[in-house]
């Protein structure tokens, strides 16, 4: 095997795991989560947020209809919005994945609300959520917990 073959597999490799802890995918649903993540508060935070993309390859609308995580008693759905200059967060009854598109939670937009964190949670934990989809199918996939940007921090007001 020559030197250049070794490297091409071992990124190769590098690269599949990588994608393999950073997105799952509900089978039965078609839908795929990318880039979960949940943004680490301050000690003892008891209400955190979290952020994904939500990937819908299929050719019909996806819907999700809750949310759940065995590390905090609730999960919300919330769409930050800006009236007259101050950010309000608005729960979600459901979140609308378009055909063949995609639905991003992130800072200042949709995201998850974490409530009532279990335990303290830093940066390089891993949080378990679960999607409820309209179809009746449940996504889990594992999220990890890091540190937010100072910006972010700034566009997204709990």
């Amino acid at each position: 095997m020559t030197r250049n073959a070794v490297w091409k597999g071992q990124l190769t490799a590098l690269l599949i795991l990588t994608l393999a802890g950073t997105t799952a995918t509900a089978v039965e649903s078609g839908l795929v989560i990318g880039e979960p993540w949940v943004r680490e508060g301050p000690p003892n935070a008891r209400v955190l947020a979290g952020y994904m993309v939500l990937r819908n390859p299929t050719g019909k609308i996806q819907t999700v209809v809750g949310a759940s995580s065995p590390a905090f008693n609730s999960v919300e759905m919330h769409r930050t919005e800006v009236e007259e200059g101050v950010a309000r967060m608005r729960e979600q009854d459901q979140l609308q994945i378009p055909a063949d598109g995609q639905l991003a939670l992130e800072p200042g937009g949709y995201h998850l609300m974490l409530m009532g964190a279990q335990q303290s949670l830093r940066a390089g934990d891993t949080v378990e959520i679960v999607l409820e989809l309209g179809s009746g199918a449940k996504l889990s996939f594992p999220a990890p917990v890091r540190k937010g940007t100072a910006q972010e921090h700034a566009h997204h007001h709990h």
